[in-house]
């Protein structure tokens, strides 16, 4: 075999290994952001439950944002080695927190919002929460990029312009 078909075969391999890299980044996002819409949803959904009971204001957002915590937290337990621990809890915790609130917030102002009211108020904060940091990821990529530019590899760049092996050697 030649260097060259060789070099086409890596080539090759690398393009089939880049692509399956590529399926699972997405597999992986959509995961991500059904997580997190489920968080958002479970837990808004239990505060909306504390809310039925009809105790004191305070009382009932004490113990909902505890119960609402716990199911987040359990939640993130489960799916932890399937998406990993940090890319599940941290994202999750703010979701449990923030979504929830939602329906306190809504009481405070006299609304008394139904079950399905408070399932899309907690889908539109977890999905929100998954734009936000898919956002801020590829804001951070580019500046890595910017500042550290990825090392060129020399010897592939010599050998696609149609240097021999012995060339690049004596480079």
């Amino acid at each position: 075999m030649s260097p060259t078909t060789t070099h086409e075969c890596e080539e090759g391999g690398q393009f089939i290994f880049q692509q399956g890299k590529r399926w699972r980044a997405i597999l992986f996002g959509i995961g991500d952001l059904l997580f997190l819409v489920a968080v958002g949803m479970v837990t808004t959904v239990v505060m909306h439950g504390m809310h039925q009971f009809g105790w004191n204001f305070t009382l009932t957002c004490v113990v909902g944002m505890a119960a609402a915590m716990l199911v987040q937290m359990l939640m993130a337990f489960c799916i932890a080695p399937l998406l990993g621990s940090i890319e599940s809890m941290i994202p999750s915790m703010v979701v449990g927190m923030i979504s929830p609130m939602s329906v306190c917030t809504l009481h405070m102002f006299g609304r008394e919002p139904d079950c399905m009211v408070a399932v899309v108020f907690g889908g539109i904060f977890g999905g929100a929460m998954f734009a936000f940091i898919e956002l801020y990821g590829a804001r951070v990529r580019r500046s890595l990029h910017q500042a550290y530019p990825a090392k060129r590899d020399e010897d592939h760049d010599a050998r696609s312009l149609g240097a021999s092996s012995q060339t690049v050697r004596r480079m």
